[in-house]
């Protein structure tokens, strides 16, 4: 989470959205910068709008301020950056289940979709949702793969162009192929994340929800 509410903006950091490259070419900017602890550094909507709103209101920042905005990534390119992620040799001495060095990323979907132990759990709409309903809570979404949206509003936030800095992130659509039956259950099991990256497809990059958006619903 990146607070930069004097310039009327606050990044949340979707997991494999360029997260460090977002704090690298920000923190110079930011009042509030989390970027250690997993659990503070992608701080999700229901978590902000509970704790950290209030922070800011205390320090002066009503959330009509600021915009909540985030980066979110084609959903089959966010769970294959997850996949190779976990295919680290560190993960394999820990023997937790989440070492995918030697499972195929057909295999990785299917425990994904099954909920398995050990698999990824999180999902990019729940992310951005206030509840359980998966009604949006964020004021702006922009697509990973199209920079020139997201860079372009951190301009003009700023009122300055700000050099990025691209770390440990691609935007490649080379993606491991997956058989018709498991990309069928997946997207059916993501209709509200393929909702939400259609709204991006239509709209250059940039979608700012309409209030209390259910997605796929």
């Amino acid at each position: 989470m990146i607070a930069l509410p004097a310039h009327g903006f606050v990044m949340l950091s979707m997991p494999k959205c360029a997260s460090t490259t977002l704090v690298t070419s920000l923190k110079g900017h930011a009042e509030i910068l989390m970027r250690v602890n997993p659990k503070l550094k992608h701080m999700n909507c229901r978590t902000f709008t509970k704790r950290m709103v209030p922070v800011l209101a205390g320090a002066g920042y009503q959330r009509s301020d600021y915009e909540l905005v985030t980066l979110y990534r084609e959903p089959v390119s966010w769970l294959e950056s997850w996949w190779r992620y976990r295919q680290r040799p560190a993960l394999a001495e820990k023997n937790d289940g989440k070492w995918t060095g030697e499972v195929s990323f057909e295999e990785f979907v299917v425990a994904h979709i099954e909920g398995r132990p050990g698999a990824i759990n999180g999902r990019q709409a729940r992310f951005v949702s206030l509840d359980d309903s998966l009604a949006i809570g964020v004021d702006r979404i922009f697509a990973l793969e199209r920079p020139d949206a997201w860079q372009g509003y951190i301009d003009r936030r700023l009122g300055r162009e700000v050099e990025v800095v691209t770390k440990n992130w691609s935007t490649s659509q080379a993606l491991p192929e997956l058989s018709p039956d498991t990309r069928s259950r997946l997207t059916e099991h993501y209709r509200a994340e393929y909702d939400i990256w259609q709204h991006l497809l239509d709209n250059d990059g940039e979608w700012a929800p309409p209030q209390g958006y259910v997605p796929g619903g």
